[in-house]
């Protein structure tokens, strides 16, 4: 990091498939449209529009955004001797943080100015985060939590055929069950060609054809396997 905090605005018209890795400084995430999902250990969380996660320093996570979502992070130095959330997880996006951020999106990305008016920006806003509390007590706060079970199959790659559920989850994620399932398929494989395996061999680990595989890689990747 060039500056002791810095934003950036982020668009991924396709599936971005994150590795598993240690955080070199703490960040946080604000989603504006569409979905993030957040690993860390055993378990995943869904950040929707509207919401924040705080990733603390040295955190071992892995990210995967959603076809189509923009979101805006922040991230913030070591080098910052000011004291910072220790915990991962969801945290509450207050106005003043909203409107900080929408400034700051308004801001020329071709130069960075920290003496300037997004220099000043920043800086209120690592004053906001100095009390920021984080939890990973829910999957997702914007799901009804008779809801989350059903939302942990989903994020594990399973199904699910209750109506209701299936009511409350896709308005969340933007887009239908079935298309959140490909998805996921498609991460998977993303994952075994990284480990070295052919496409047959992901098809079949995956209990799937090459053919579907390979139909699903460029509307979700934007590109073939």
């Amino acid at each position: 990091m060039k500056q002791a905090i810095e934003f950036s605005k982020n668009e991924h018209p396709f599936l971005f498939v994150g590795s598993r890795r240690k955080s070199h400084n703490a960040y946080f995430i604000v989603v504006a449209s569409g979905c993030i999902l957040i690993r860390l250990g055993k378990h995943e969380h869904l950040v929707s529009k509207g919401h924040g996660f705080w990733v603390p320093f040295d955190c071992l996570h892995a990210l995967t955004v959603l076809p189509g979502t923009r979101f805006f992070k922040v991230a913030f130095s070591i080098r910052l001797r000011q004291p910072l959330c220790r915990d991962a997880g969801f945290f509450v996006v207050s106005p003043l943080l909203d409107a900080l951020l929408v400034e700051l999106e308004k801001q020329p990305i071709e130069k960075h100015d920290w003496n300037g008016t997004e220099g000043r920006l920043l800086k209120v806003i690592a004053d906001q985060v100095s009390s920021l509390s984080a939890s990973t007590q829910s999957l997702s706060p914007a799901i009804n939590k008779q809801y989350h079970n059903a939302l942990a199959l989903l994020l594990n790659g399973n199904k699910i055929t209750e109506q209701s559920a299936t009511q409350n989850i896709e308005p969340v994620l933007g887009m239908t069950l079935k298309e959140f399932e490909s998805c996921i398929t498609i991460r998977e494989a993303v994952k075994l060609v990284r480990s070295g395996r052919k496409l047959p061999q992901i098809a079949a680990q995956l209990n799937t054809s090459e053919l579907l595989l390979e139909a699903l890689a460029m509307p979700i990747l934007g590109k073939p396997f």
